[in-house]
Parts: C-alpha cells; structure tokens; sequence
C-alpha cells in the first residue's frame, strides 16, 4: 500500500506522478470492491440470482493486491531516494508498522463492541487475542512490512541487474505463479492429485512471488516497450484474466456444493493477466493525458487518501449495511456493486479527510 511519504519522495522536485496517483485510486476502488463482493459471495448459495454478477466483480477486483505491491515496487525501489537501514526503520518500516498495531487495536475495539458473544468472556485477553490476529483485510500490511525490510536486497537486485536479468525475474515470476495455481484445489479434474503432488516439489514462498510484483513494477515501468499488436494482445489478457478467475471459482464452487474461492486469490496466474494490463494502461495512456494543474491537485489529495481507505472502509461497509441496509444485492447487482463501491469510497475518504484535519 503506498504511502503518502513514497509519492513525495518519488516525484522529482515536488512533482507527482499524475498517472501513479490515478492506478492508486483505481486500486483502491478495487479493494472496497474486493471486499464487498468476496463477503458477499461467501454468503451467497451458487444458484442466487445475482451470485455470477458478483463473480465476475469478484474476479475483476482481484487485481488490487497486485497493483498495490507494484505501485510500492516502483515508489519504494524505482523512483525513491536511496536509504539507508537507520532511514529505512525510522522512516516508512516504522509508519506502516505503527498504522498495522493501532489500526488492529481499533479493530478489536470495533469486534468487540459489534459481536455481543465475544464480550461475554473475559474482555481484556479477548482483545489481545483480536488485536494479534487482526482484521481480515489487513492482511496485506505484514506482506508489505516484509517486503520493506526485505527492500535493501531488492535494490541490489534493481541496481545491479541488467535488461535481461530482470526480465528473466519477470519471467520467473510467472512460472511461480503458474505454480501456485496449479497447486490449488483443481479436484474436479481426474489428474488433479498427481498435479498437485509434482507441483508441490517445488514450493515458491508467497513472499517471493509478491517480491515479483514488488520488482515487476519497476521492470514494466523502465523496460517494457511494446509495439501495438503486443499491447493490445495485453489488454485482451484482462477479460480473459476475469472470465478465466470467475469460470473457475464456478466450477470449484459447484463441484463443493457451496461457495468456495479457492482459485480467487492475489497469487494466481488469472489474477496477473488482469493485473499487468490495468498497470501498462495507467502507466502507457493515462500517462499521456494533460491534466490541469487544479485537476492534478484533485487527484493527489484523493489519493493521499487512499491508505487510509483501504483501513477504515470495512467499519463504513458495515455501517452502510446496518443502518441503510445498503448491500451489493440492494437492486441489480450489475449496478449495485460499483455504485456501492464508489459510495463507501467517497464516504470513507471524507471521514479520513476530516479526521486528518482534526
């Protein structure tokens, strides 16, 4: 998730990077959307009505995790100032670190006071407990955080590499996550344990993999020149990427007689054909746009936003679905996801907005 000292220090003398704040809000409009339909689709038996719109969102949204871990990539290694390990701990390790407890904390607080059966017990350990294991969605922070003190070596790597080294890495990259798909649950294929059983002999660490996109990032951004029919070969690996993702967790949800997402995930090779192309689209046209320079203050402030919607966003979710009972399924799900979604954006912006001024 990059933060608002990364962007300040990637640009060059107090310039921003119009296009990097746009896919940050783009993400982060992608997270809200995560969340709504994944929580959504859970609760949802397969033959809903509504239950394959969701899907597909589901299988569109997916892409967040890695935007954001390739933003980082290129705002942390690509575009930032050199660092030392002492400005490296004190600097941006230790920010993410104190937002990742304060903001589980918070969490607990908000289970607790929002789940009347865990305050039955004793409150104090339940609260240790909760705050340990944190939010659900706050899982990609860790990822991050290990990333960042993984960093220094990555920058060697960034450095010291050249063309072809680094487009190897890429290339690796997507051999391991080729790997891990194949090593999902594929059941209802007939060859699917002697599958699982090869591809499981050479396990590539998550770490690793979200390393690639950290790198990736940086890779697209100086290296990657296609010609026109390459590029428009990309961006037709998005709705392949979507229908791919959502066919499969179809087939896996009706083979379990139940929802299930298993094959929806941040580390799959469908999640990457969505992923790259919303990147090289940002990076290769919206780069190209001239915004005026009251429009590209909009969007900075939007997206110094962006942190704190990916953290306050599951409280307002919830709130809209308590007190408006505003849900995914509230009218036609074709509408009522990005709707949903651009609401509980805006609201969750204002209330960090206002929070920041206060």
């Amino acid at each position: 998730m990059p933060t608002d000292t990364e962007t300040t220090t990637a640009a060059p003398a107090g310039e921003r990077l119009v296009w990097l704040d746009l896919l940050r809000i783009a993400a982060s409009l992608l997270i809200v959307m995560l969340n709504i339909t994944a929580n959504q689709l859970r609760a949802m038996p397969i033959e809903a009505p509504g239950w394959q719109t969701v899907n597909l969102y589901l299988a569109f949204s997916r892409a967040a995790t890695p935007l954001f871990t390739m933003m980082s990539g290129v705002l942390f290694l690509g575009l930032g100032k050199q660092r030392s390990l002492k400005q490296l701990f004190q600097g941006p390790l230790k920010k993410i670190v104190v937002i990742y407890f304060f903001w589980s904390f918070l969490y607990a607080i908000f289970a607790l006071l929002t789940q009347p059966a865990l305050s039955n017990s004793s409150v104090i350990p339940n609260l240790l407990r909760l705050t340990l294991e944190s939010s659900d969605h706050m899982w990609f922070l860790p990822i991050l955080i290990t990333l960042y003190l993984i960093s220094p070596f990555l920058q060697l790597i960034l450095d010291h590499s050249d063309k072809a080294t680094l487009k190897y890495g890429a290339v690796l990259l997507v051999i391991g996550l080729l790997a891990h798909t194949l090593s999902m649950g594929w059941d209802f294929l007939p060859f699917a344990e002697p599958l699982q059983t090869f591809v499981a002999k050479f396990p590539i660490g998550h770490l690793m993999l979200f390393a690639g996109y950290f790198l990736l990032g940086n890779v697209i951004h100086r290296y990657f020149k296609p010609n026109q029919p390459t590029s428009w070969l990309l961006y037709l690996t998005l709705p392949v990427g979507v229908l791919l993702n959502a066919s499969l967790t179809h087939f896996a949800s009706q083979q379990a007689g139940e929802t299930t997402l298993t094959f929806s995930t941040p580390l799959s090779l469908m999640t990457f054909m969505v992923a790259v192309p919303i990147f090289w689209l940002f990076q290769n046209k919206i780069k190209q746009i001239s915004f005026s320079t009251k429009t590209k203050k909009l969007f900075a402030t939007i997206a110094r936003q962006t942190l704190g919607v990916y953290l306050i966003h599951p409280m307002v979710l919830f709130g809209l679905d308590k007190f408006l009972h505003f849900t995914p399924l509230s009218f036609n799900p074709i509408i009522s996801v990005p709707v949903l979604t651009l609401f509980a954006f805006s609201l969750s912006a204002l209330i960090i907005n206002g929070l920041k001024r206060l």
